[in-house]
């Protein structure tokens, strides 16, 4: 009986601490600002203190559709609440021309964007399609976050749970 407590002290303990935080992973990220939508992933990491570590997926404005690969963050030394979403621009070794703010809020079970923050929309890479009112500062009208599920996750924690029930009967036969 005192294995039974004890398995399921550290079962809660797990549980518990997946409550408190979204669970580290990917996510999807369907994003649209007034000028602009993007669609993509994410990898969120709670511990870290920038959150989002790596970012793929297309960006498509007024101005260009370009591939958004950069943390801006994980480049600065200063933490942010934001993240800035970016792509590479090879012209501009370090520079970026094209990206977007996110101002993530961890909710424990899932994550989303405070739309009250600058979420805005940014393209600087073609100065005929530049002007501040359309390409800088795009507002953010909607938005949805998405966790992206890891396929065997489900998988292994059943085959244990399955493991662990024969042998708690082979232990019980043997009583």
């Amino acid at each position: 009986m005192k294995k039974l407590y004890t398995l399921f002290a550290v079962a809660l303990a797990l549980f518990s601490q997946s409550a408190l935080a979204a669970h580290i992973g990917w996510y999807q990220l369907d994003a649209t600002w007034r000028d602009g939508r993007f669609s993509g992933q994410f990898y969120y990491d709670s511990a870290s203190p920038y959150r989002i570590t790596e970012v793929r997926g297309t960006l498509a404005d007024l101005a260009q559709t370009t591939a958004i690969n950069r943390a801006w963050n994980l480049e600065n030394a200063a933490v942010e609440t934001w993240n800035f979403l970016a792509n590479t621009n090879p012209a501009d070794m370090g520079g970026q021309d094209a990206g977007f703010y996110l101002t993530l809020v961890d909710l424990g079970a899932a994550l989303t964007l405070d739309t009250s923050a600058s979420n805005g929309l940014f393209d600087w890479s073609n100065d005929a399609f530049y002007n501040p009112a359309q390409l800088d500062d795009s507002p953010l009208l909607d938005f949805s976050i998405n966790a992206i599920p890891v396929p065997g996750t489900e998988l292994l924690v059943m085959a244990g749970l399955l493991a662990m029930g024969s042998l708690r009967r082979r232990g019980s036969a043997r009583s």
